[in-house]
């Protein structure tokens, strides 16, 4: 049975990093955000720019300094007992020490002279360790898995004078044992589950025009950065928190597809966005390998999809919120449950996303605080084995003092199958119930406990499954 995936965190439009906990602040025309990187091979390796020390003061980034004699006296046996071999091994270390703090200086230079010329780069690491404990199709073995996103983002107008453009590209590797096989879920529990790619998985241009209020992106693109999102999902581990699995045919993670996309800021606090994408994917083609070919010539179905939503609130004092409605189809031929063929299908979704507290509303770039989201997806019950999906939770960031960056979050997700003789389902609904503890160890390195229960896996007379995921993100 085939599974339901999301975007990984990983994204830079949606997702959190690491280092990052989820955004309760205001949605509205958000721009990627990436780390600097090595890009400065390119551009040239300039004066070391000046660091911030914990009081917000500027400094200089001092080179460290290790005392390394010119010269090491010669080995000698009897210099085991006069301590000199000691002294020896712990110059030679010394110097090894110096050689890669240059080196790491080095790169922390080039990092910082990159981003400074437009060029920046950012790379996370995700890895799940999972084992049904309880029900579903095997509780034998434990299954383990990994994602390797590394992106670059180019600002046109620091690197060229190109006003408002930005190229983008993102390299994925993904590799290890499918989960859902053991637990036979339809919703997918862990949300970097693929079939093992490697990838250039999104590669586009876009352009903000009218003083920023309309914006045209054109390219490879994953279509659930753009659309359907809900920010404060970005965390949960199940694919279906993520986006509704009604979103059958969703050109996102593995297979995001060559596309054209307008959005336009109608008001300050009201938004629309419009898609086209190749819908080659309903034929068998995988688009997360492929360039634009298809999307121009055969088999040329597409993936039609717009959305109209509104904004409200500061991301302070007046808790931030949005409102999405969308609709989309696509132009391919399905094969109907009863056997008939149908020439094109179509859905809605609708997507909420709420802020109910912030700790410090004062504070900008202070992250702590409680939201929650809701979603509701439809589609065709002929073609689609997701009829009906509606799905919610919450998120609290620094529950716990002293852990301001750590994340809990608290979620639910169902999805009605369709009851259409052919479709092969002998259970009415799939609901998965999920909790999860972000310990934020390093500002760079997250470990995050998950426990999933699934009542009716797939909706094949399963047991109802128990799975624990212990999640580990490195951003770099």
């Amino acid at each position: 049975m085939p599974t339901h995936h999301t975007t990984p965190p990983t994204h830079p439009e949606k997702a959190a990093t690491a280092a990052q906990p989820p955004t309760f602040t205001r949605i509205h025309g958000r721009v990627a955000a990436h780390g600097a990187a090595l890009l400065a091979v390119a551009v040239g390796v300039q004066d070391r720019p000046a660091l911030a020390d914990s009081s917000g003061d500027a400094r200089t980034a001092a080179e460290p300094h290790l005392y390394i004699p010119t010269a090491s006296p010669p080995y000698r046996p009897e210099a085991h007992k006069e301590g000199l071999f000691h002294e020896k091994i712990t110059r030679d270390a010394a110097k090894s020490i110096d050689g890669w703090t240059q080196l790491f200086n080095s790169a922390v230079d080039a990092r910082a002279n990159a981003e400074k010329h437009g060029a920046t780069l950012d790379g996370t690491a995700t890895a799940d360790w999972s084992a049904n404990w309880r029900g579903g199709a095997n509780t034998a073995g434990s299954s383990f898995r990994h994602l390797f996103n590394f992106n670059i983002t180019l600002e046109l107008d620091k690197l060229i004078g190109w006003e408002g453009g930005t190229v983008f590209m993102n390299f994925q590797n993904q590799n290890g044992e499918d989960g859902s096989a053991d637990v036979g879920d339809f919703q997918a529990y862990s949300n970097i589950d693929a079939d093992g790619r490697t990838e250039v998985a999104e590669l586009w241009f876009e352009q903000f025009l009218a003083d920023g209020g309309v914006r045209i992106k054109a390219g490879k693109v994953d279509a659930n950065a753009e659309y359907a999102y809900v920010d404060n999902g970005g965390e949960f581990i199940n694919s279906s928190m993520g986006f509704s699995p009604t979103f059958f045919v969703l050109p996102t993670y593995p297979d995001p597809a060559m596309s054209i996309n307008i959005a336009i800021d109608v008001t300050d606090s009201v938004y629309v966005k419009f898609g086209l994408f190749d819908g080659a994917l309903q034929e068998g083609v995988e688009t997360g390998t492929r360039g634009p070919k298809t999307f121009f010539g055969s088999p040329g179905d597409w993936f039609v999809i717009g959305e109209a939503g509104v904004l409200w609130g500061d991301g302070g004092r007046e808790l931030a919120g949005r409102l999405g409605v969308g609709a989309w189809g696509h132009t391919g031929t399905f094969d109907r449950f009863d056997g008939g063929t149908e020439n094109g299908t179509a859905g809605y979704y609708v997507v909420i996303d709420q802020t109910l507290w912030r700790e410090k509303p004062d504070i900008e770039d202070d992250e702590q605080g409680v939201g929650v989201f809701f979603q509701y997806g439809y589609a065709d019950p002929h073609v689609s084995e997701a009829q009906h999906h509606v799905g919610a939770g919450v998120v609290c960031v620094g529950a716990f003092p002293g852990r301001d960056a750590d994340v809990f979050g608290f979620g639910a997700s169902y999805v009605r199958f369709t009851d259409k003789t052919g479709a092969g389902f002998t259970d009415d609904a799939e609901t998965a119930i999920e909790a999860f503890y972000k310990a934020q160890l390093l500002p760079w390195v997250s470990v995050k406990p998950d426990i999933q229960y699934i009542a009716n896996p797939g909706g094949v007379d399963l047991k109802d499954a128990v799975v624990g995921t212990v999640r580990v993100e490195v951003a770099f």
